[in-house]
């Protein structure tokens, strides 16, 4: 039996532990694409902030977490180094101590499509030719897939 026979006539049990298999290869090849860093020594979560930032506007980091779908403490790092670096710019609410706004620097801004092209394109383009139904689809479906209780409802 070869093996593309025994992909097409194999089980419900075996179909879901050869999608746990592709999942975690998945995961593994992520992880190490996001712990890469481009030129000018910038992470993924890092190119993802200045994204944000430069194309969607003033964020607080809670709000930029929901969309990374990581927790606040996922981000903090990434702000930190953007902010030092003269990137980011906080300040806070006028009606709420506690609410902090980060907006991007035009220095962000000037190095934002060069640091994306680095660290955000090369996945961008992998999904280039797919239409948006089926991104959609693939989003919904890894969203259904994250709804599973073992895998502990992560954001």
């Amino acid at each position: 039996m070869t093996k593309q026979h025994r992909r097409e006539h194999a089980d419900k049990p075996d179909l879901v532990l050869r999608a746990i298999s592709l999942m975690r290869q998945v995961a593994s090849a992520i992880n190490e694409w996001q712990r890469t860093k481009v030129k000018g020594g910038f992470t993924v979560h890092q190119a993802l902030v200045l994204h944000y930032l430069v194309n969607h506007g003033d964020t607080t980091p809670s709000d930029l977490a929901d969309w990374m779908h990581v927790t606040r403490g996922s981000v903090t790092p990434a702000i930190q180094r953007l902010s030092s670096l003269g990137l980011v710019k906080r300040r806070t609410d006028e009606n709420d101590a506690r609410k902090q706004w980060l907006t991007a620097t035009p220095e962000a801004r000037d190095i934002a499509t060069q640091v994306e092209a680095q660290a955000l394109h090369p996945v961008l383009s992998t999904f280039q030719d797919w239409s948006d139904p089926a991104l959609r689809q693939f989003c919904d479906n890894l969203e259904r897939i994250l709804s599973i209780p073992f895998l502990g409802n992560r954001p």
